[in-house]
Parts: C-alpha cells; sequence; structure tokens
C-alpha cells in the first residue's frame, strides 16, 4: 500500500471546456509520474470523468460529495456560465459548485480554491450576450473580493501549465496569498492627457451637431466621446487596481473605434500587464487604420510597438524586423525622435544578443540624435543603456558616470520610471563592488517606485536583485522567497530573458544548500531558455554554473569542459573579466560564482 499523502483535486468547468477537462486529467498523470513521485504524493482527479455535456450530467448530489471531500477545487471558465439548474438556488449547477466550495473553505480553510479564466478576445467582451455577461460579472467580483486565486490562460498549453504549477505550489506548501495588496498598473500621464482633451473636444462637437441638426455628424462625436470615456475610466480602474474592470472598459474602448490614441492607451495597459495576445491584437487593429505600408508616423510607432512585445517574448529576429521598419519610416519622414527611439530599441536587441559593440553604436547613434534635439527623455534613456554595456564589459566607472547621468536627468524631468531604472542600474554597480548596504538602499529605492507605478518588469528585476543581496549574505530562506516572487512575475508577463535570470539565481540557493540535483535542474530550465533566445551571456553564465555542479560532485572532466564552452561565449561577447575569473578557477583557485543576472535594464521605448 501506497503511504505517499493522496491530494484530492477536483475540476469544475462549463461545456465550453471539454479539451481542457481531459488535458486536466492528463497533467495529473504526468505530475504524478514525475514530481509525485519525487515529493511523495498523489493526486488524485476528481470530476473530470463528467464532461459536463449539454445532453446531461450526474446527479448533483454525488458531484457535491467529492466537493465536499476534494483538498484542491478548481474552476475554469471561458465563454459560457453553465447548465441552467432549475432545482438550485443559484443560475448553473457551475456556479453551484463553486460556491459550495467556497463556503466550505471560508467555514473550514479547505479546500484550496483556483479559477482559471481563458482569454476571451476584447470584441466578444465588447458584445458578451447573457452567458459571457456573468463569467465577466464573476470575474470582477472575484476581483473585488481578493479572496481567491485566479489567473488567465490562453490555450490548452497555457492551461496545462496553470494546473502544474498551482499544484505543485499547493503540495510544495508555496502558495501566494490571494488577499495580497492589488497591483496597480499607471499608463503614461501624456496619453492619458490627450485622451482626456480629446474627449473634451468629442462632447463639445457633438453638443454643436445636435445643436445644428446634424444627426450623423453628432451620432459620429457621440461614440468618439463614449470610447474615450471608456478609456479614461479604464485608466482609472487600473491606477486603482481594479484590472479586470479596466480590463473589460479597454474591451469596449477599442471595440470599433478609429481613435489611435485611444488603442495607445489600450495596448500599455495590456503590455504592461503581460496579455501580449491582447496587446497584439490592438496593434493589428492599429496598422489597419494606419495603413499597414502606410509611411507615417502612426505606423512606425505601431511597427516600433510590435518589435517591443518580440523582444518580451525573445523573438529577437522578429523584433529587430519590426524595429527596422519602423526606423525606415521615420529615415523616410525625417522623424528624428522616432530614429532615436528606434536606435535605442535596437541597441537593447543587440544587448540581449550579446553584441555590446553593435549596441554600443545604434545607442551612440541614439544619443547623437537626442543631445540635437535637446529631447532630454531620450538622452536619460541613451545614458543608461550606455551605462549598461560599460557594466556588462566591467568598466564600473564609467558605468556609474553614464548612469548618475541618468539619473540626473530623470530627477530634474520628475521621471519616475526613468528613476527606477537608474536606481536598480546604480545598485547592481554597488553589488559588484561588494557594497551590499548601497546596493539594497538602491534596489529598495527602485521598487519602491516600480511597486507605486504597477511596473512589473521594474518589480520582477529588484525582487531579483533583493535575492541576490540576500545570498550574499546567507539568508537563503529570504533570497529564494525573492527569487520565487521575481519568477512569478516573469511568468505572468511571458518575460523568458527574466525567467532565465530567475532560474539561475534559485539554481544558486540550491547549490549552497548542497542541492545539486535542484541546482542542476534549475541552471539546465535557465540554459534552455537562454539557447532558444540566442543570448550568449546568459548561456556562458549557467554553463559556469553547471561546472560548478560537476566540480562539487568531484568530476574535474565534465567541470573543465564546461568552463571551457563558458570562457568561448564571454570571449565573444567581450566580457574579459569573467574569462580570467574562470581560467583562474581552472587553475585550482576558489569556487565558481557567477549565475547571477544582477542588474535591470531600462525596458524599450515605446
Amino acid at each position: 500500500m501506497s503511504d505517499k499523502q493522496r491530494i484530492k483535486v477536483f475540476i469544475a468547468s462549463p461545456g465550453d471546456l471539454a479539451i481542457e477537462r481531459r488535458a486536466f486529467k492528463d497533467q495529473i498523470e504526468r505530475l504524478n509520474l514525475g514530481f509525485g513521485d519525487g515529493a511523495g504524493v498523489e493526486f488524485v482527479p476528481l470530476g473530470w470523468e463528467d464532461t459536463l455535456a449539454s445532453t446531461g450530467r450526474r446527479a448533483q448530489a454525488v458531484i457535491n460529495a467529492e466537493i465536499d471531500e476534494c483538498d484542491v477545487f478548481i474552476l475554469a471558465m471561458h465563454r459560457r456560465w453553465g447548465q441552467p439548474a432549475p432545482d438550485s438556488p443559484y443560475d448553473s449547477y457551475t456556479e453551484e459548485e463553486f460556491h459550495r466550495a467556497l463556503d466550505r473553505f471560508q467555514r473550514a480553510a479547505a479546500p484550496e480554491i483556483f479559477v482559471f479564466f481563458k482569454h476571451v478576445d476584447a470584441e466578444s467582451i465588447a458584445d458578451p450576450g447573457p452567458q459571457l455577461t456573468k463569467v465577466l460579472l464573476f470575474r470582477r467580483e472575484l476581483e473585488r473580493s481578493r479572496i481567491v486565486l485566479y489567473r488567465y490562460f490562453a490555450d490548452e498549453k497555457g492551461f496545462r501549465d496553470e494546473v502544474d504549477k498551482h499544484l505543485r505550489a499547493y503540495a510544495k506548501g508555496e502558495l501566494p496569498k490571494a488577499d495580497a495588496e492589488r497591483e496597480k498598473i499607471m499608463l503614461p500621464v501624456e496619453a492619458v492627457q490627450r485622451v482626456e482633451r480629446a474627449e473634451a473636444e468629442a462632447k463639445q462637437a457633438a453638443e454643436r451637431a445636435e445643436a445644428a441638426s446634424q444627426r450623423a455628424q453628432a451620432e459620429a462625436a457621440r461614440a468618439a466621446e463614449l470610447a474615450l470615456t471608456l478609456a479614461r475610466q479604464a485608466t482609472r480602474a487600473a491606477l486603482e487596481g481594479r484590472l479586470e474592470e479596466a480590463r473589460q472598459a479597454f474591451a469596449k474602448a477599442t471595440a470599433g473605434t478609429t481613435d489611435l490614441e485611444v488603442l495607445y492607451l489600450a495596448f500599455e495597459f495590456y503590455e504592461r500587464t503581460g496579455e501580449l495576445t491582447q496587446a497584439e491584437s490592438v496593434l493589428a487593429r492599429w496598422l489597419t487604420i494606419s495603413g499597414r505600408d502606410a509611411e507615417t508616423a502612426e505606423t512606425a510607432a505601431a511597427y516600433g510597438n510590435l518589435g517591443v512585445i518580440c523582444q518580451t517574448r525573445g523573438d529577437l529576429d522578429e523584433a529587430e524586423r519590426m524595429h527596422r521598419k519602423a526606423l525606415e519610416i521615420n529615415e523616410k519622414l525625417g522623424r528624428r525622435e522616432g530614429m532615436g527611439s528606434q536606435y535605442g530599441n535596437l541597441g537593447l536587441m543587440y544587448q540581449r544578443r550579446g553584441d555590446l559593440d553593435q549596441a554600443e553604436r545604434m545607442h551612440r547613434k541614439a544619443l547623437e540624435i537626442d543631445e540635437k534635439l535637446g529631447r532630454l527623455e531620450g538622452l536619460a534613456s541613451d545614458y543608461s543603456n550606455l551605462g549598461l554595456i560599460y557594466r556588462t564589459r566591467g568598466d564600473l566607472d564609467e558605468a556609474e558616470r553614464m548612469l548618475r547621468k541618468a539619473l540626473e536627468i530623470d530627477e530634474r524631468l520628475g521621471r519616475l520610471e526613468g528613476m527606477a531604472s537608474d536606481y536598480g542600474n546604480l545598485g547592481a554597480i554597488y553589488h559588484t563592488h561588494a557594497d551590499l548596504g548601497r546596493a539594497e538602499e538602491m534596489y529598495r529605492k527602485a521598487l519602491e517606485i516600480d511597486e507605486e507605478l504597477g511596473r512589473l518588469e521594474g518589480m520582477a528585476v529588484n525582487y531579483g536583485n533583493l535575492g541576490l543581496i540576500y545570498q550574499r549574505r546567507g539568508d537563503l530562506d529570504e533570497a529564494e522567497r525573492m527569487h520565487r516572487k521575481a519568477l512569478k512575475i516573469n511568468q505572468k508577463l511571458g518575460c523568458l530573458e527574466g525567467m532565465a535570470g530567475n532560474y539561475g539565481n534559485l539554481g544558486i540557493v540550491l547549490k549552497t544548500r548542497a542541492d545539486l540535483d535542484g541546482a542542476e535542474a534549475m541552471f539546465r530550465k535557465a540554459l534552455e531558455i537562454n539557447e532558444k533566445l540566442a543570448r550568449l551571456e546568459g548561456m556562458a553564465i549557467q554553463y559556469a554554473n553547471l561546472g560548478t555542479v560537476y566540480k562539487n560532485r568531484g568530476d574535474a572532466e565534465r567541470t573543465r569542459e564546461l568552463w571551457l564552452k563558458a570562457c568561448e561565449l564571454f570571449e565573444r561577447v567581450g566580457m574579459p573579466h569573467e574569462v580570467e575569473k574562470l581560467e583562474r578557477l581552472r587553475d585550482g583557485l576558489g569556487d565558481a560564482g557567477g549565475g547571477a543576472e544582477e542588474g535591470g535594464e531600462t525596458p524599450p521605448e515605446a
């Protein structure tokens, strides 16, 4: 008889998620064969055999009995609210199942409840119909209550990933709290102000047309006013942490609108919340309006923003293609500000590829343009990006000089987002100098601003950086907690580069605890992502880290082989100080460090 801990997992869903229900059972079986064996647990699926087809279902009393004994309750929803329940006080059997689990949780703190929503396109949200309307109201109510953990997924793979991640966390006792402080998303102030002005102008235009009995013009102006009003309301909701309300308001605002300011705000919202598919959909609408082949500033901006999405996903080839399209249009228009932004974006792309010389050329082109234009915001980004290049090369004095220039400009402009990046990058300089007190001070300044802005990418970077501080101080539990916070955000954003850094740093924590198998698994995850991204610096770091694992196992031959690969890659990306460090280690001096991707980068400009 097995002595494994049995964890009963019930799944509830309406009839439009049959694929996900089958995937649920399959994912449970995969977990049991791998993770479950190692962790001493067995997940037992409940409810999966009932597909909830419209032709009928099992007696609800039997289902309720399973809910009453489950340890984990999973609700998956898409567009449908569920089969009507004439013998129930609830609108559907699915709703009854959720509330039965929730009532039990509020009485007995069990079962653990997870809710997963499949993404719905913005057009459907704008005109939802009765079934989807109930789902949308439920989504907003969950956000308001802050009692239950809920997440979004795009497809079957995304659903499997959510089930896998949450059940692993449940088994290990590592679930985040559902009642944590709400995420707040601040959108670009100037864009918000432009929308507010346009809303007032549309209202005045409608009133003038109505007074002149110009019916068609009045209807068009009122439609424009409504879209702008919804965009303003969505922005306010995002700032106050009501992200579901903002999400639904943006869907309605963008439905049928031709106002590019509305689409820009929606793009910024989706990009900052990590909903890249939705962000890309907004840009597709944008290009339909501005013209895919048009040589206009609007079309150039859309291609530049598509490049930002591609960079976040790690598709650097497509990112380069988008940024070069945007650059070409701006060059034809003689639009130097747009050219500067795209040179900066291309520079960041080359940095990620490890081509520091080409990256520096791009950033200096951007700097030259911004100096001629007197464009202070651009100058701050240029100095910051150049500082990152010098830091990677090991020239810390020049890196600090560049970053201080950037911080001085950002402070003068009151540009909080830039200040957060500058503080974080200066923290990395002090960290490299082993001045942990000043490094932590900079990281916490950066984190405070990022939390105020709801800037998830920056929060992930600084949680990771603080984790590195705790590692150096020997507080491994707090270090792991910080790295897992960072990893969770990067997974949400789909930021592969950030995830690679988090896995690498978690590997170091596990290696320090002498968990060499766990450390190797983390380093290989990081290496796999860096290979996918063709990110040479990250590959070099993980080869170095894997070398330390084999060194600690006493396998000198394998250690030399891995460190040689690392040295070759460090040489290719122009990091001689790392080559020297590894060569000393190969000569038998000290233990392998590295693997810690300690600094954050200024995000690409849209």
